[in-house]
């Protein structure tokens, strides 16, 4: 229900134009006070009159001029008591469901007018409401109208073409006179054909209808699907499912249970779909308690999914292991079992998963099935750092939902779409990706989703300079996904938090507490990928601690190398290497991991080419001052340079053809450098390969130098390197501190 909407008046120039116009009995009913009637009956021998005289009275008691406390209005068509009352509620609360409006998806129909009623008393409004029922409303639903407005000020206006009783209901009486009328066309009130029923079924089945703009109405028409048993019905769920979901979908959904509970005294049909809801909205383990009852083959599939949603991968592994094969196989089984191994970063064999499920899906004109199958194809591709063929697949995928009217499916490709501009170094765009993206889970209802979106708008901000607003949103992630529970979540969480320490003013114990923690997380839920990851960050932790041996270090890095090696994660290796290699050469220690490298699984041969470089294809220069660890004025002190590839770089290999350089050394301050041309060099850690200089300088204090690298063959700069050497007196002066060479800045 849309506002205060109300039909159109069928004869605007017609009956009273004002409440003083009104018969006095009709005028204290449209004045929400204590003395006014609850219930208010409208009867007659004219429907159009007592339907024209309801408008009327209606508009009255929104749109009086001068009236300090007017009605807000729900018009509602009559029906079974609970579908009422949840058109009433679902108005009421203005899409802000609350949670005892979820949790009514997987109660017992039998049971829930006591509670809808409790809901619309809690419901904040802002004044009283006049609800009508348009039709003519049973006993029954007009005794729960009275239970409804007893102790309120809302009021309720009911038609019918014979007064009842005051007996039966305790309602006021007003007889309209008829004649003068003239007809209303109520389509709402006139059953449909079997030959119109059978056309919208075949425009839903083809395609050609729009579900999502009529998915009242073909709520309705699967209703009288089910009631029937028609076999088409179940066809028609499956189609009308992303209807059924979502903060969207809620109410439609409970209508629809109860509608059939009404009519049939069950509502086996739909609790499989009851449970996939509240999966969606973020409560995965009730629902697969309530999947796990009901034990089909397509539950227990839904069963999977929820546990994945949990953080639960082995679980959800084994759960799809238990579902029988089937002849076609079934595209859900497969991409669910592919989306499952990308969450763990366990990858060989998932592309072939994946591209069986397409395959499967068209087989069985399964779009949906097929958009979800694209969609974890872009996550693989995104994993694999194949940025473009990602987003092109995550925006197909897109396409495709939104053509289906899948919020969730659309929602978290968005956020998907989001990770690929992280992965691109592109944060600006990242977070308004990633922004559109929450306010769609916000829409949605989905707290999962929520929460990993916040998980990437965390690295969105820690790459775009803002570490504070990267620990709100890492804070505000950690708390949702607990709430879920997901513990896949949960582990990313943690160990993004103790990366972000230095921000978040942790102590090292409290960082090595998260990096613990999170190591038990990512063990539960069964994600090697995390495993390995935050193995590494803990070696890396313990290396930069000055008090922590170095043998502490190397053994967590040596664990997380071999961690990397199980599930072929060549990306990660590669910072761990390097990172070990670091604890020997001390001067080759390089920068921090960023943190999207976690998003990372590249394949052998294949090289990342988005974001910050890899260090290890990066070569550096090393200054080593020789003869003694200080230099003085008026003596020449050695200086060695040399060019160490990185472990990754083309020139590390054994079989490289090293090119010949040149390295030229410039003094910035009163010293003098020999030679004054540029020295011939390889780029290679032994000596013989390196370059040397004298260095003297002519007065004591801190000296620069600025070293150029060029490729010898081409004149191409490489590499800049602006040093310091603090220098003490000759004659027995001390500097203020006496260093060693340090690259301050490299270009």
């Amino acid at each position: 229900m849309d506002g205060d909407w109300l039909p159109d008046d069928p004869d605007p120039s017609a009956g009273p134009r004002a409440a003083a116009d009104l018969p006095p009995e009709l005028r204290a009913f449209i004045r929400p006070d204590d003395a006014s009637p609850a219930i208010l009956e409208l009867y007659g021998p004219s429907s159009a009159d007592t339907y024209a005289l309801a408008v009327r009275l209606a508009r009255l008691a929104r749109d009086e001029p001068g009236s300090r406390a007017r009605f807000q209005l729900c018009w509602v068509p009559v029906g079974a008591a609970d579908v009422v009352l949840l058109r009433l509620l679902e108005r009421l609360l203005a899409d802000r469901p609350s949670k005892a409006v979820y949790d009514m998806l997987l109660a017992e129909p039998g049971g829930l007018t006591g509670a809808l009623i409790r809901e619309c008393h809690l419901a904040p409004t802002e004044g009283p409401f006049l609800v009508v029922l348009d039709g003519e409303a049973d006993l029954g639903l007009l005794r729960v109208a009275a239970r409804l407005v007893e102790g309120t000020r809302c009021r309720v206006l009911t038609m019918s073409g014979v007064r009842r009783s005051a007996a039966e209901v305790a309602a006021v009486g007003y007889e309209v006179p008829g004649g003068g009328g003239t007809a209303v066309p109520e389509p709402h009130r006139t059953p449909s054909s079997a030959a119109l029923d059978r056309n919208l079924l075949a425009a839903a089945l083809d395609g050609s209808a729009d579900l999502q703009e009529g998915a009242d109405a073909y709520a309705d028409l699967l209703v009288r699907l089910l009631r029937s048993g028609d076999p088409d019905g179940a066809t028609l769920l499956d189609r009308l499912e992303p209807q059924l979901l979502g903060r969207q979908g809620l109410f439609r959904l409970l209508r629809l249970k109860q509608s059939l509970w009404q009519h049939t005294g069950g509502w086996e049909p739909l609790r499989t779909v009851a449970a996939v809801a509240v999966r969606e909205i973020g409560r995965p383990l009730p629902a697969a308690d309530a999947l796990a009852a009901i034990g089909s083959p397509r539950a227990t599939l839904h069963k999977a999914v929820a546990e994945r949603c949990a953080g639960l991968l082995r679980e959800a592994t084994a759960t799809l292991d238990g579902i029988p094969d089937e002849a076609p196989p079934n595209g859900w089984v497969l991409h669910t079992r592919a989306a499952l191994q990308c969450d763990m970063g366990v990858l060989r064999g998932a592309e072939k998963l994946l591209r069986s499920a397409v395959e499967a899906h068209q087989v069985r004109g399964d779009t949906r099935g097929e958009a979800w199958a694209v969609h974890h194809y872009g996550r693989l591709r995104l994993a694999r750092g194949d940025l473009e063929e990602a987003q092109k697949r995550l925006e197909a995928a897109r396409h495709m939902f939104i053509g289906l009217g899948d919020r969730q499916g659309r929602a978290w490709t968005e956020t998907e779409l989001g990770r690929v501009q992280l992965l691109y170094d592109s944060h600006p765009e990242a977070l308004h990706g990633l922004g559109k993206a929450l306010a769609l889970h916000l829409s949605n209802g989905d707290t999962r989703g929520k929460g990993w979106t916040y998980l990437h708008l965390t690295l969105a901000h820690e790459g775009s300079g803002d570490p504070e607003q990267a620990v709100r949103m890492v804070r505000r992630a950690e708390l949702v996904l607990r709430e879920v529970p997901d513990h896949l979540g949960v582990a990313w969480a943690q160990h993004y938090r103790a990366l972000l320490a230095f921000a978040d003013h942790a102590t090292p114990p409290a960082t090595v507490g998260w990096l613990h923690y999170a190591a038990d997380r990512f063990s539960r839920a069964g994600c090697l990928h995390g495993l390995a990851w935050n193995t590494l960050e803990l070696a890396d932790l313990w290396r930069r601690e000055e008090w922590s041996p170095a043998a502490t270090a190397g053994g967590l890095y040596l664990d997380a190398q071999r961690r990397f090696e199980d599930i072929e994660g060549l990306w990660g290796l590669r910072w761990a290497r390097a990172l070990r290699a670091s604890l020997t050469e001390p001067a080759d220690r390089t920068e921090r991991v960023p943190l999207t490298a976690r998003h990372l699984i590249t394949e052998p041969g294949a090289e990342f080419t988005g974001g910050p470089p890899f260090p290890g294809t990066r070569s550096r220069v090393r200054l080593v001052l020789l003869d003694d660890d200080t230099a003085t004025t008026s003596t020449a002190s050695r200086i060695a340079l040399h060019i160490t590839p990185g472990l990754d770089h083309p020139w590390s290999t054994p079989t490289a053809d090293l090119p010949w350089l040149t390295a030229r050394a410039t003094p910035l301050t009163a010293a003098d450098v020999e030679p004054a041309h540029a020295v011939t060099l390889k780029p290679s850690p032994r000596d013989p390969d390196g370059a040397e200089f004298l260095f003297t300088p002519r007065r004591a204090g801190r000296h620069r130098l600025l070293f150029t690298i060029e490729h010898s063959a081409t004149a191409t700069v490489l590499q800049q390197v602006e040093t310091y050497i603090d220098v003490i007196d000759g004659e027995g002066g001390t500097p203020d501190a006496a260093l060693s060479p340090e690259a301050l800045r490299r270009a």
